[in-house]
């Protein structure tokens, strides 16, 4: 029985010895895991996305627990419109930690463009119920009722999120195209100009001033509507958005009675198979107008 004691003790001061180096070891490697995911940062900043990629996936190697690594390793995936893989990463990076918002708005965003919609409505919903002023998961809510044409529900979610943040492009872009499907129109004009206002990229701001130009041609401010075309003229870079804008000029001028401006308009417009159809068909009214005499 004395030699009892000597022997706990032994194996009691094994014990410490031993967790003292797993603990060391433990944060040995969470350093080790913190300077990969550094070096992944700056891999993705620098828009080298394999690199980032192979950062990120060594860090959550080294530490299983890194819940923010899994996070950017789905922002990886998602800049590689692999949103399968996105998906999954967000999903363990809120295995790992249940209260990164961030990661609940990245996977909705990802469920809805895999139309995903109930998935990603969940997803949102989850982000909320964590942080009930995150504007990205009330846009995230008002984009999906957006594409599921439920006009009024969206634009209840999408002026949720524009209070949240006054600057939310994509928020007054969604309430714009809200307000202007169900009939809003002036509504919808100082909605898309807060989008025209915060958006960066320029063809973005082309985008919106397409549609601002068409909600002021629904309420006959004909100035106001071409100044927004020709803005958008100035602004797009798509074939297709170009073609709206300049369908919507050849129109105006059409109800101007310029025959000639509005044929210029029109055949600029046909250059784009999408818009193509239409406006020969105004082209050919213009021209021939016995033909489609009753």
């Amino acid at each position: 029985m004395k030699l009892g004691r000597p022997i706990v003790m032994l194996a009691l001061l094994i014990g410490f010895i031993t967790a003292a180096f797993a603990q060391d070891a433990a944060q040995e490697a969470a350093n080790e895991a913190k300077k990969l995911f550094n070096a992944g940062n700056k891999y993705y900043r620098q828009g080298n996305y394999d690199k980032a990629l192979e950062n990120y996936q060594a860090s959550v190697q080294k530490d299983p627990s890194f819940a923010t690594a899994y996070y950017w390793i789905g922002n990886v995936y998602k800049k590689k419109r692999d949103y399968v893989d996105a998906e999954k990463a967000y999903q363990t990076a809120i295995k790992k930690d249940g209260q990164l918002v961030k990661a609940y708005t990245a996977l909705g965003y990802v469920q809805m463009i895999q139309q995903k919609y109930n998935e990603a409505m969940n997803s949102y919903k989850a982000a909320l119920n964590i942080d009930k002023t995150n504007a990205k998961a009330y846009w995230g809510l008002g984009e999906i009722y957006r594409r599921q044409k439920n006009y009024n529900k969206a634009a209840e979610n999408f002026k949720i999120a524009t209070e949240q943040n006054g600057k939310f492009a994509q928020a007054w872009q969604g309430l714009g195209i809200s307000y202007y499907e169900l009939g809003e129109y002036t509504k919808a004009i100082g909605a898309l100009q807060k989008a025209i206002q915060y958006h960066r990229r320029r063809s973005l701001k082309g985008d919106n001033y397409l549609r601002l130009g068409d909600a002021y041609f629904k309420l006959k401010k004909y100035a106001e509507a071409e100044k927004a075309y020709k803005n958008c003229l100035s602004y797009a870079k798509k074939s297709v958005v170009k073609a709206g804008a300049n369908f919507g000029l050849g129109e105006i001028y059409k109800l101007r009675k310029n025959t000639r401006q509005a044929i210029l308009y029109y055949t600029a417009a046909s250059k784009d198979r999408n818009w193509k159809q239409r406006a020969e068909y105004e082209i050919d009214l213009l021209k021939h107008p016995e033909k489609y005499a009753y």
